[in-house]
């Protein structure tokens, strides 16, 4: 999350790769518009995919106002954006009305939805909230069941995370320096905060590191263990969860001033990855699954080519299911480089969990705030905060690497996506 608003930067249409640290002019399939290809039919019939069933709907989380980073400077987004993903391309649905629903995750049943409101006000009361759709199984519409106040000054909640039993919503708190745990009732519906852990410390960037920032949270595979980042205090906390509660099993610092933003793991559940926004790099690290605890760094890789100049902004990071890829975005602050707004892929070491870079993508890409993975991991794609678009990008399956631009859907200040 970054609060300071910057200049954008030119709109670069050029296509450049640079593969192992070395830059290369490439061509590429040119952008075109959704109509023009059959996304979900090559999805289906890649060798990358691992069998999942196409999704049917997408749900866009958005920006209502006070955008961190600024917006494209067209008509304001309204909130939750539903759209029917077709062969064709991706068709509107229904638009809900909802405040700064930035960050979206579903229930594992497939039957509800979730979103935090990333606000600071709440009824006259300094906090965040949490809201719970029922999802319509035919249509893909959402119905508002319920919106529950976070904990008090618990405001800014940029990230949240269902447990894999579905019992649980765990939500990290930017602005009020906290991890909260709220209940999932049976009928879909979040209950009154049971579990809250409060932060405390600093970094030694005075201008974003001056409190905690919790910014992610992520259940491991046993969902009895939460994970989370705190870009305030470089660090990774680990809690168990147990009776809507949390309790800090342990925390690893990590590269000061680095500021510590996403986490990815990886499928065999031994590697831990970290990208932190402020250095632009990603961080590996073992990862115990029958404790929970995070083990020693082994590698720390910029997630921008070497010679980058410029302010660094590094924002997602997402794994291939089949654990071989890993993909990272970088957004434009103050910088001219052509890879300011960008993805970084790397290959994965089986053995090691480490990274090898393998390119970066610039195409049709402004301030990608949010990166996500097609359910078979067929294809990413890349959510344009300041474009109002969503890209589509097919993954060799050999390689990893991305080609294939394909605009799948406009939507006004895009910043999460998921599938339904």
């Amino acid at each position: 999350m970054t609060h300071n608003a910057s200049n954008p930067g030119k709109n670069r249409r050029t296509v450049m790769q640079w593969i192992g640290g070395a830059s290369a002019l490439g061509a590429l399939t040119p952008l075109v518009p959704a109509g023009a290809q059959t996304p979900d039919a090559a999805s289906r019939n890649s060798p990358a995919a691992t069998h999942a069933l196409p999704p049917r709907f997408a749900y866009v989380g958005t920006y209502t106002s006070d955008a961190p980073g600024g917006t494209a400077g067209g008509p304001a987004s309204k909130g939750i954006y539903v759209l029917a993903v077709n062969d064709g391309g991706w068709t509107q649905v229904q638009t809900v009305a909802s405040a700064n629903p930035s960050f979206l995750a579903v229930h594992p049943s497939q039957r509800f939805l979730y979103a935090i409101n990333e606000i600071d006000t709440y009824q006259g009361l300094p906090t965040g909230t949490a809201e719970a759709y029922a999802i319509d199984e035919r249509s893909g519409r959402l119905t508002l069941l319920n919106r529950q106040p976070l904990s008090l000054s618990g405001v800014i909640p940029a990230h949240l995370a269902v447990s894999p039993d579905g019992r649980a919503l765990a939500v990290a708190l930017y602005g009020g320096g906290a991890y909260n745990v709220l209940p999932i009732d049976a009928d879909g519906k979040v209950g009154k905060v049971s579990g809250i852990e409060k932060e405390t410390g600093s970094g030694p960037d005075a201008e974003r590191q001056e409190s905690p920032h919790p910014h992610m949270v992520l259940f491991d595979a046993s969902g009895q263990r939460v994970l989370g980042t705190d870009l305030g205090s470089d660090r990774i906390n680990a809690f168990t969860l147990a009776d809507g509660k949390l309790a800090l099993l342990g925390r690893t610092a990590t590269q000061p001033g680095g500021g510590p933003r996403h986490l990815a793991l990886h499928p065999s559940q031994r590697f831990l990855y970290l990208v932190s926004e402020l250095d632009a790099t990603v961080a590996c690290f073992g990862y115990d699954a029958a404790s929970g605890k995070v083990g020693e760094q082994r590698q720390r890789i910029a997630t921008v080519p070497d010679g980058f100049s410029g302010q660094k902004n590094a924002a997602a990071l997402v794994m291939h299911p089949s654990g071989q890829f890993l993909y990272a975005s970088n957004r434009r602050l103050k910088s001219d480089h052509p890879m300011a707004d960008s993805v970084a892929a790397f290959r994965v070491d089986a053995n090691s969990g480490t990274l090898t870079p393998l390119q970066h993508w610039n195409e049709g890409l402004r301030f990608p705030r949010a990166l996500a993975m097609a359910p078979g991991g067929s294809h990413l794609y890349a959510l344009s905060q300041k474009g109002d678009t969503i890209l589509r990008l097919r993954i060799d399956p050999a390689n990893g690497k991305l080609d294939q631009p394909v605009q799948v859907a406009q939507v006004p200040t895009p910043v999460c996506l998921v599938f339904a």
